[in-house]
């Protein structure tokens, strides 16, 4: 009745601790002290696996005077023999070794006692093997107690109680060993849920902290989340490599094309690359096309860059530093590679304290004579990427994607928005521009109308159209009869240098073989002709020539016709340099042309209509002349009749039969 009793006061208490604490640790404290104090040994321990199957001893209590302290030590696999492990777990069997009398008792919990004759504990012992004897003796423990501490059906540690000498374990204590395993059993499952809701949570918050940083449009803070994410991931040092979304079609162009074509953020500690290297940067290298160009886009966790052999061409920038470990993490949309996101981590120094020293590279086939702290040192150690850092890699990947193809997204509308605007400025500005030449045609054409003189003609269409154009010269050329010229009307841009060089002027006669030959070529069907550079147009030797005569870098031709007929050409030349000349360039230079035509017929019908008025004076006069003659006739004949009259003679007689 009394065990009893302490066996529900200590479930209370156990139970209770479980409830009321948070940390696991403080469940195993409580949990060990009070189950010594029910069995009245001098240890009880929890033992925790490791996933190499080593384990360590993380909560104990122990009769210091007795037995020395084991909390924190480390003990290899090979201390359980598989075939205990695979007892724990498939009967989780309870181990009761009493060293006096060399028998050990493995006892299965009841519910899985299908093939056994009888559940009574004496039909479970048998002879202990010596190395056990021998293990336990070096620990000076004469009476050991183990039960498996299960999580998931996994064997997730023991429960041991040691004591300094021989006694034997009731069923009642058993029971109540086994009722204190699977007390703990719940709290490691309530641990680990509430774990991993906090790691969920933390998990969640960086995520989400990471993801205001890169959805912060237009200025998206790639360094901050950069570094974000190295703290998160718990590197040294990172790398964003993005890719020119204008320049590059796939992110393997980056081998073909320099640094300035691809955006890299960098935080923390780099890989140093040579000076003679062939590339700069880490991303140029092909081992990434070569491990992404198959479209699967999956991080690849490098727990040792030295031991990759892909990593060859590479290993000599990481050996300047201390990184040993490196996550690549591809970011893509859909298909389409986007950039990499890469954490570096540095090597580290373990330390591990054994109960007792060993040869991890060989398996003990002796137990231990000692349990003395020994502790092991290794250097420029790699640093394991676990299952849950590379989660939150991919996870995060995915919101650097996101942003940088919703950055691309953005960037591309604002260049469409900007293009629109200039498009209309430019749109603007060329209706300003033609009305503005409208403005200024009206005014040329109301010049040319004004003048019935020829020279002021030329000289008033020149000047306007060089003004007008921003052009260094317009010059009028008027054809002969045999298809030749000469410049008949001229303006330059004040600049003595072309006055001087150009040789172009009023009176320069300019015989072009073609123009003849052809009767004035393209010309004769009202075809202009703009050039804007002599030297691009594949011009004849003879005929660049004859151009570079007279200092001709850029010119623009416009017909001008008297009626239907082939007058001459207005043309606007560059000396300094060659020039672009658009189509309101080309268009109000014809306007001009065909205006400066029309002048020119009014001129000549003009001057028609004067000889012709000057003809009919004359004519006029002549026949005034020949009037007042016959007046004088008339006036003598009248005289005459009179005197025939008089003497009897009558002129109309003759007339008379």
């Amino acid at each position: 009745m009394q065990v009893t009793i302490k066996a529900e006061t200590l479930r209370l208490r156990i139970a209770n601790r479980i409830r009321l604490s948070s940390e696991l640790q403080d469940v195993f404290t409580t949990t060990v002290a009070e189950l010594r104090s029910f069995l009245g040994s001098d240890r009880v321990k929890i033992y925790k696996f490791h996933p190499d199957q080593s384990g360590q001893v993380v909560a104990e209590s122990v009769d210091s005077n007795k037995l020395p302290s084991l909390l924190g030590l480390n003990f290899p696999a090979d201390d359980i023999p598989p075939e205990a492990r695979e007892l724990f777990i498939k009967l989780r069997v309870r181990s009761i070794v009493n060293v006096d009398t060399q028998q050990i008792g493995r006892i299965p919990l009841s519910e899985d006692l299908e093939d056994e004759e009888t559940s009574s504990q004496e039909n479970y012992y048998r002879p202990v093997d010596p190395c056990h004897v021998e293990y336990l003796t070096a620990m000076g423990v004469k009476s050991s107690l183990v039960v498996p501490i299960m999580h998931h059906d996994q064997l997730w540690g023991l429960l041991v109680s040691h004591h300094t000498e021989s006694r034997s374990i009731s069923e009642s204590e058993l029971e109540v060993v086994q009722m204190v395993s699977d007390q703990l059993s719940l709290a490691i499952a309530q641990s680990t849920l509430l774990t991993q809701a906090s790691e969920k949570a933390k998990r969640e918050a960086t995520i989400k902290r990471i993801a205001i940083l890169l959805h912060s449009l237009p200025t998206i803070e790639y360094q901050s989340a950069l570094a974000e994410t190295i703290a998160a991931l718990g590197g040294s040092g990172g790398r964003l490599c993005i890719k020119n979304q204008l320049v590059m079609e796939s992110f393997a162009d980056c081998l073909q094309l320099d640094s300035e074509h691809i955006k890299v953020y960098a935080y923390g500690k780099q890989p140093v690359i040579p000076q003679q290297a062939k590339y700069k940067l880490i991303e140029q290298y092909s081992v990434w096309q070569e491990r992404y160009k198959s479209g699967k886009y999956n991080i690849w966790a490098i727990s040792d860059v030295y031991k990759i052999p892909g990593l060859r061409n590479l290993q000599v920038a990481f050996r300047p530093t201390k990184i040993r470990s490196m996550l690549m993490i591809p970011l893509h949309y859909r298909q389409e590679l986007l950039g990499y996101l890469s954490i570096f981590r540095d090597e580290i120094e373990t330390k591990i304290l054994w109960a007792g020293e060993f040869d991890s590279d060989e398996r003990q086939l002796y137990p231990r004579q000692s349990f003395e702290v020994w502790q092991e040192s290794k250097t420029a150690q790699a640093w394991e990427w676990n299952i849950d850092e590379v989660e939150l890699a991919r996870e995060l990947g995915q919101q650097f994607a996101f942003a940088i193809h919703e950055n691309e997204q953005f960037q591309q509308i604002r260049m469409l928005v900007t293009n629109a605007r200039t498009q209309v400025q430019q749109d603007a500005t060329k209706l300003e521009q033609s009305t503005k030449k409208q403005q200024a045609l009206s005014e040329v054409i109301a010049k040319i109308r004004d003048s019935l003189d020829v020279e002021t003609i030329f000289k008033t269409t020149s000047q306007e159209v060089s003004q007008l154009l921003q052009a260094e010269r317009v010059s009028v050329y008027r054809f002969n009869s045999d298809w030749g010229g000469e410049f008949v009307g001229d303006f330059e841009v004040a600049n003595p240098e072309w006055s001087h060089l150009s040789k172009l002027g009023v009176n320069t006669v300019w015989n072009d073989t073609y123009l003849q030959e052809t009767q004035g070529g393209r010309y004769r069907h009202n075809q202009t002709f703009a050039v804007d550079d002599i030297y691009q147009m594949e011009f004849a030797p003879c005929h660049v020539d004859i151009l570079e005569q007279f200092h001709i870098k850029a010119f623009a031709i416009a017909p001008i016709f008297v009626g239907q007929k082939l007058w001459g050409l207005l043309a606007a030349y560059q000396h300094s340099a060659p020039r672009y000349w658009d189509s309101s360039d080309i268009k109000f230079l014809t306007q001009i042309a065909a205006q400066l035509g029309v002048a020119l017929q009014q001129v000549e019908l003009l001057a028609k209509t004067q000889q012709q008025a000057a003809d009919l004076r004359k004519a006029l006069d002549d026949l005034q002349a020949t009037g007042q003659q016959k007046q004088f006739l008339i006036k003598v004949v009248e005289k005459m009749r009179k005197s025939l009259t008089f003497t009897g003679y009558d002129p109309d007689l003759e007339e008379r039969p």
